[in-house]
């Protein structure tokens, strides 16, 4: 053996032994996975179950430790929350799915138990309202207060769901002295993740644009989550580049009446598959025994990550 080859095998080795201490300190991964379909009170979804149930599978394959939640009322929300609280640290990547019905009031989002009624009275001043909408509905505010401790917070929504009928939610939010209805705005606002000083950023990805309703799906899933189901398992394939990926699909399916969007503010790059890295040949291996067969062209070394091409998605 030369000894530029030698060299060569054990600056490969070097390379494989490095990425494989790196990988050993990779962040544990967790994730919070909610679907809500079968609402008592309010207008029933179809698909919400079944886009997280295949979201939480998917990840499980991804290695994220899963907290799975589907047509779960309030009481059974508040408890899975404290449960993602509890397991969150600041060496985690925490991931939160959440499919179903949103609203928001007065600029502040809250996701919709099954059993929430279809009218909601609150005393429009301060701690009053807030003590009555937090009793009956879940707000964004306590589903992301945990990724404030990981080390990358990452959500998905595919709220604001319309089904097949085209009905709305059905719920009513009214003063109780006055009975006057107040505002209510289907879906979610703009989230406010703050990142610790350690965190490597924050990344929120909604189904679609603002003021804009989304699909339930007429198949088993919601154009967004057939979608992400399809991406998020491609190697190599960054989140930025995935959520590019998404909503070209998402386009596509919908003639471009969804635009799914994105807001974030990391700092390092995060992959749910990192790029392959390259094999590393055994020293003792010996060359293969030539077939006397020639070759059409020059072969592509096996092992080797595809070529992953960034696009620009249409953004907000």
């Amino acid at each position: 053996m030369s000894l530029i080859r030698y060299l060569l095998i054990l600056l490969l080795f070097f390379f494989s032994a490095m990425h494989s201490a790196k990988a050993a300190e990779a962040p544990k991964r967790v994730a919070l996975v909610i679907g809500n379909s079968n609402y008592q009170n309010v207008s029933p979804l179809t698909n919400p179950v079944n886009d997280a149930t295949d979201i939480a599978a998917k990840l499980k394959t991804l290695q994220f430790e899963v907290l799975l939640a589907t047509d779960a009322d309030h009481a059974k929300l508040a408890a899975v929350l404290q449960e993602f609280k509890n397991r969150v640290t600041r060496e985690h990547v925490a991931l939160v799915f959440y499919a179903g019905h949103g609203v928001t009031l007065n600029t502040e989002s809250f996701l919709l138990p099954v059993n929430v009624p279809t009218e909601i009275g609150i005393d429009e001043s301060g701690e009053l309202r807030s003590e009555a909408l937090n009793s009956q509905l879940i707000s964004m505010a306590s589903v992301l207060a945990p990724l404030e401790a990981a080390k990358i917070g990452i959500v998905f929504l595919d709220a604001c769901r319309t089904n097949v009928a085209g009905k709305g939610v059905n719920l009513r939010v009214v003063s109780v002295k006055t009975r006057r209805a107040v505002p209510l705005l289907r879906g979610t606002a703009p989230l406010q993740i703050t990142p610790s000083p350690y965190s490597a950023g924050v990344f929120r990805a909604y189904a679609t644009q603002l003021d804009n309703a989304a699909s339930d799906g007429a198949g088993r899933n919601s154009p967004f989550t057939k979608a992400l189901l399809t991406h998020i398992g491609t190697k190599g394939l960054s989140i930025q580049e995935l959520m590019i990926r998404v909503r070209k699909s998402v386009m596509q399916a919908t003639n471009n009446a969804q635009v799914p969007w994105e807001e974030a503010a990391l700092n390092d790059v995060f992959y749910f598959i990192p790029p392959a890295v390259p094999s590393v040949a055994s020293p003792n291996a010996q060359p293969a025994k030539s077939t006397g067969q020639k070759s059409g062209g020059q072969a592509r070394p096996p092992n080797t990550p595809p070529n992953i091409g960034a696009g620009v998605g249409a953004g907000l």
